[in-house]
């Protein structure tokens, strides 16, 4: 009888550590995740044949990462569909931009959230995931104001837009994304309040140019 206690003792702790220091795992396994999928390393032809995946555009079906997601989304990094890059500079967040919101794709940077989006036109809108007291992922956003400047790039030329507004909406208000007329936007959407809610940001089209002309932008 002593020898199964003591063994119930050591799977306990055993289950208390792995509870411990598997959060702190799965936020170093995405923020590797992010910067091994950086566009430095995709050419313009390697974004065109990704826009041509197969993707899920299913936001509602988004949940919460799991450490089995973000391990099976290491497992098929080499086949992400990356099709560019965003960067925050006033909040040091730069990740890779995928195609679609399925749960692999979420676990390593922003989503897309129409199909057939295009960047400089309409409403190019993007989700990604936020971490409590985290630098990862969509979470800098939070510390985001006004006035911040947000470069996107598909590899070929920068799109340079102003952070417009910043504001939390229901779950339920995805006219957010929706195209307007004679507006040209950027709209990024994470969490809020525990996921009841979510935090929106639009900004505002300044100007495009060629990636040759702001290599120092897109620098890790």
């Amino acid at each position: 009888m002593k020898h199964y206690k003591r063994i119930l003792l050591i799977l306990i702790l055993i289950i208390g550590l792995l509870l411990i220091f598997i959060q702190p795992i799965q936020n170093a396994i995405i923020d590797r995740l992010s910067d091994q999928l950086n566009t430095a390393d995709y050419s313009a032809t390697d974004i065109e044949k990704n826009n041509q995946a197969h993707a899920d555009f299913e936001f509602d079906n988004v949940q919460s990462l799991s450490i089995a997601e973000v391990l099976q989304a290491q497992i098929k990094a080499s086949n992400m569909p990356v099709i560019g890059s965003i960067i925050v500079p006033n909040v040091q967040m730069q990740l890779p931009i995928l195609k679609g919101v399925g749960n692999a794709v979420l676990a390593a940077g922003a989503g897309t959230l129409k199909p057939d989006q295009q960047l400089g036109q309409g409403n190019y809108a993007l989700a990604g995931h936020y971490f409590e007291n985290k630098d990862i992922l969509f979470s800098p956003l939070y510390q985001a104001q006004v006035g911040d400047i947000i470069y996107v790039t598909d590899m070929t030329d920068v799109y340079e837009y102003k952070l417009a507004t910043k504001k939390v909406i229901a779950a339920t208000d995805i006219y957010i994304i929706d195209d307007l007329p004679d507006q040209t936007l950027l709209t990024l959407i994470t969490c809020a309040e525990k996921g009841t809610k979510r935090l929106a940001i639009q900004a505002d089209f300044v100007q495009s140019y060629p990636i040759e002309d702001a290599q120092d932008i897109l620098q890790p």
